[in-house]
């Protein structure tokens, strides 16, 4: 079908939204967040509803029409971003944002998928209630996103990836047919788990349409400590102690070294710290209290701290694991340090813009937490016999051993890796390979890592993957070019 027929046809679908047909029109869904892939689109979609994705999908799929599916468009390895030809039609759902249904007693919230998460978040905590997934993106990234990338933030060690937190999905198909999985249930034995089957698939199976997802209590307090422990041995032992004396209470355990808090202060105005001298190793630690038996107020009142976490941080002065650590007195404190941790990408973004660094590689990796030391030491001698002046800027979730593991290029060269930058990602993943780690933890494959999940997944897993992707799509029109070679 030629574009100017397709346009025809696209209008006369009936849709509420009509479709945006102009380049100029299509600019918000058509360039990636990090700047990284830029595309063109025939047509971009706005549904309402279900029944007008499965318009859409039926109407691409008999005319063999490529669909690149969207939520907030804020995927980190362009897995959101049409290709160049100009012949998809992107799907954004971004007016799917309702709630289906609120069950409070049975902790459950069922809604549409351009629901914003920092809302889920402000809906749910309005009744007492809590949902876990926390992003530094959560004021724009939608929930149908956030399953499709099975996203991770801040508090995995406790709650689990996005992956945990839902109970059933509703989908369409890409022959249009809507598969309805939505459910409050937490036992469901019947078959194949075809819900976890779309969650993660990035859109290349299917679209993501509404979500069942958990809520948790909302915790009575949580009190942020940070913690200076001068180098990641010291902060894994830290993570240990904390684990052994507050089982089921740490939501969060952040590794923020020295470089990190050079780009932070760099790039953050008004950027207030809570320490005079940049720490070597810094940790910031999140403990929730769910019983006030457990807690004693501090003299503002304002902030329940408990006791047995000043004593516990006692014992590590003692043990030499830590040389300082603040606890956070009030909200406005907390809200602060976590302000910093959430703006990490901002930051680095903008260390980009501001230096003559022209390009950073980005990797998202997992290692066991036992192998993050042995594995940063050797990365680092790689990386400095690699080529001179890089420099690399790492910070991450210490608990699940997640690192955001990212290598700014040398300014002098033209593009800061003298064309070897593919190069140096492979090596580094080689050293990742070897310490049982993942080449990709949280932020999914999407256009950047097709060639690594090739080339480090498992063989049989790999074809399996293929088969069920031409299964279930034959014609390859859901968000071609992402994930998987076909």
């Amino acid at each position: 079908m030629q574009i100017k027929e397709l346009t025809i046809e696209l209008k006369n679908l009936g849709l509420k939204n009509p479709p945006l047909l102009k380049e100029e029109e299509h600019l918000k869904y058509i360039n990636d967040w990090r700047g990284q892939y830029s595309g063109k689109a025939a047509a971009v979609l706005k549904p309402t509803n279900t029944l007008e994705v499965s318009t859409i999908v039926k109407f691409a799929n008999e005319n063999g029409i490529s669909i690149v599916p969207q939520g907030g468009n804020t995927s980190l390895c362009g897995a959101a971003t049409p290709d160049k030809s100009g012949n998809s039609i992107i799907v954004s759902l971004e007016k799917m944002n309702n709630i289906r249904q609120f069950n409070k007693e049975a902790q459950t919230i069922t809604v549409e998928s351009g629901m914003i998460l920092s809302q889920i978040h402000d809906l749910v905590e309005k009744e007492d209630l809590f949902f876990p997934l926390n992003l530094g993106a959560k004021g724009s990234c939608m929930i149908g996103g956030n399953l499709s990338t099975n996203a991770g933030g801040v508090n995995v060690l406790k709650y689990g990836n996005t992956r945990e937190l839902c109970l059933g999905l509703e989908v369409v198909l890409p022959d249009g047919k809507i598969m309805n999985l939505l459910s409050e249930l937490k036992k469901d034995n019947t078959g194949y788990d075809l819900k976890n089957l779309f969650i993660g698939a990035e859109g290349t199976l299917g679209i993501i349409t509404a979500a069942t997802l958990k809520l948790f209590r909302l915790p009575k307090s949580i009190t942020t400590i940070f913690v200076e422990a001068d180098k990641i041995t010291n902060a894994v032992k830290l993570l240990n102690v904390f684990n052994s004396n507050f089982p089921d209470r740490i939501e969060s355990f952040e590794l923020m070294p020295r470089v990190f808090w050079e780009v932070a202060q760099n790039n953050i105005e008004n950027i207030k710290l809570p320490f005079e001298n940049l720490p070597e190793m810094g940790v910031l630690i999140d403990i929730s209290s769910f019983a006030k038996s457990e807690i004693t107020q501090n003299k503002d009142g304002i902030l329940p701290i408990t006791i047995t976490i000043e004593n516990i941080l006692e014992e590590c002065l003692e043990l030499n694991l830590i040389s300082n650590a603040t606890i956070c007195t009030n909200k406005a404190q907390s809200q602060s340090l976590w302000s910093i941790r959430e703006a990490a990408a901002e930051s680095e973004k903008k260390e980009l813009e501001n230096s003559n660094l022209l390009k950073c590689l980005k990797h998202d990796i997992s290692l066991p937490v036992e192998s993050i030391d042995n594995f940063h030491e050797e990365a680092q001698g790689m990386i400095s016999n690699f080529l001179p002046g890089l420099k690399t800027i790492y910070f991450g979730h210490l608990g699940d051993g997640n690192l955001h593991y990212n290598v700014f290029g040398n300014g002098s060269l033209p593009d800061g890796f003298e064309g070897k930058g593919t190069d140096l990602t492979s090596e580094l993943y080689k050293i990742v390979h070897k310490y049982n780690g993942s080449f990709s933890a949280e932020h999914g494959i999407g256009q950047l890592k097709k060639n690594n999940l090739k080339c480090h997944k498992n063989e049989a897993a790999y074809s399996l993957m293929t088969v069920i992707k031409s299964q279930l799509d034959p014609k390859g029109i859901m968000n071609p070019g992402k994930v998987l070679y076909l």
